[in-house]
């Protein structure tokens, strides 16, 4: 079965390195939520699982950069000039801290290494995980450019949505399946795409009884966080939608993403889940009131209160009809997320944190190297691993994307461009929970790639009218 798997990817991979059709970013978004299907067996690599989304965002640079005319100007044009020469110089200032600072400062600082299998620190040493680190954190940068690049060309952005419609579908399709695989014997066909050489959580289970939905991801941690990552753009980004029948089924598929995100059980999923509704709050508050709004974003709000509304009737009517029906949710939240500081896991993703946050110090703010240490919490981790320095060119370049407006009249570029940047709240709070590595990976690649290239360009008209005419989202 894991054969017949690999030898379908691989035919789907080469057709589209080689196709004038955009098919390696169709796989691209496919592969996402496989994050246990590696590509290449583990026996060929040393033990490396080189996953599926990773081969195909890494063949999508070939084709990008080396297989196109006038490839490698546009990656220089793109990494050089505006936000992008920001991030080449964070890129770069990664590079020499890892090539040099673990060789420098061997055996003085105390970092706690990310091939460990037990709680405790050891002093600072060269690493395979510095190479590994370093190569994941190049391909991240170079897919923005490269998506930068791609999505520069108007006849290319409506793609946007639809890829994150597939990427939806089948994180949906994977997690019912997931799901289902304790009342059918569905295992052996999931366990073909389970072939990373990772130590998998897949039946793991809270307190009472429940199982955590995992979906084709190592544990429900991640699946959480890749199911509110799609659940925010998509409900961001549905503005740019304007087709009822459309907009009926993207609705439908935001719906079907909270509900695998609640049986997740994934506490910092939850998190991520609160912050979304605080910033669907504000979205519709300044919608509302008009505050520093486009005239556009006004559209909606009456039906966004209505919905709002009824929610609330709704569920103040079932407390005073059955007082005690929110008693299992309260249990649920006091289960995965109050009372989350109690448990094991809470105290050595703390001790992760706080080490490396102490060697990001120890080591005069010079940081200790990609894949030197891991933390809890990516904003720690950039910082232990690229430095001070590293870590104000990495958030100056994020800021800049999110702060500077589209300079288009496109409502539909404006909604894209609105939709992505209140997206990114949600999916970076929970990174302040769980984010082990200082890879921003793919995904954020696609975002930031998106909005370099609608920046760098000044928002040329795109075609969007043709596939989703919109409202579109707030800005």
């Amino acid at each position: 079965m894991t054969a017949l798997a690999l030898a379908c990817f691989w035919l789907l991979a080469l057709w589209g390195l080689f196709s004038r059709r955009p098919v390696l970013l169709w796989l691209f978004f496919a592969m996402l939520p496989f994050g246990t299907f590696a590509v290449v067996p583990v026996q060929l690599t040393g033990g490396l699982s080189l996953l599926a989304m990773h081969v195909a965002a890494a063949l999508f640079l070939l084709r990008q950069f080396l297989l196109r005319r006038q490839g490698l100007t546009d990656l220089l044009t793109t990494a050089l000039r505006g936000p992008g020469l920001m991030l080449t110089v964070f890129w770069t200032v990664a590079l020499l801290v890892t090539l040099f600072i673990p060789r420098l400062l061997s055996g003085q600082v105390a970092v706690v290494p990310m091939a460990t299998a037990y709680l405790g620190a050891v002093l600072l040493r060269p690493t395979l995980q510095n190479t590994s680190q370093l190569a994941y954190l190049t391909v991240s940068v170079l897919l923005v450019f490269a998506f930068a690049s791609f999505f520069r060309a108007p006849q290319h952005q409506p793609l946007i949505l639809r890829g994150l419609v597939l990427s939806a579908v089948v994180t949906i399709v994977t997690g019912v399946l997931s799901y289902l695989t304790d009342f059918l014997p569905l295992d052996p066909f999931l366990a073909a795409f389970k072939s990373a050489n990772y130590a998998l959580l897949d039946n793991s289970s809270i307190s009472d009884g429940s199982r955590r939905i995992t979906g084709l991801m190592p544990e429900a941690s991640s699946y959480g966080a890749l199911t509110l990552t799609l659940l925010s753009c998509l409900y961001f980004l549905r503005g740019i939608v304007d087709d009822r029948a459309q907009s009926l089924r993207l609705n439908c598929l935001i719906v079907a993403l909270a509900i695998l995100l609640v049986m997740s059980t994934s506490s910092a999923g939850y998190v991520g889940l609160g912050v979304l509704a605080l910033l669907i709050g504000l979205d519709w508050f300044t919608r509302a009131f008009r505050i520093n709004r486009p005239r556009f974003s006004y559209s909606g709000v009456r039906q966004d209160f209505f919905l709002a509304l009824a929610i609330i009737g709704f569920a103040a009517a079932a407390v005073m009809i059955t007082p005690g029906v929110f008693e299992p949710v309260m249990e649920r939240l006091d289960d995965v997320v109050f009372s989350k500081a109690e448990t094991s896991s809470f105290v050595e993703r703390s001790f992760w944190t706080a080490t490396s946050l102490q060697a990001g110090l120890d080591s005069y703010l010079v940081g200790v190297g990609l894949g030197s240490t891991r933390a809890s919490n990516f904003a720690v981790v950039l910082f232990a691993s690229t430095g001070l320095l590293g870590f104000i060119l990495y958030f100056g370049f994020v800021a800049r994307l999110l702060l500077t407006p589209v300079a288009t009249g496109d409502p539909h570029l404006q909604g894209l461009a609105s939709g992505l940047k209140w997206s990114f709240f949600p999916t970076f709070a929970v990174s302040l929970l769980i984010g082990t590595t200082p890879d921003f990976g793919v995904f954020e690649a696609l975002r930031f790639g998106i909005l370099l290239a609608l920046l760098q360009t000044g928002g040329a008209t795109a075609p969007f009218a043709a596939s989703s005419r919109a409202r579109p989202a707030p800005t």
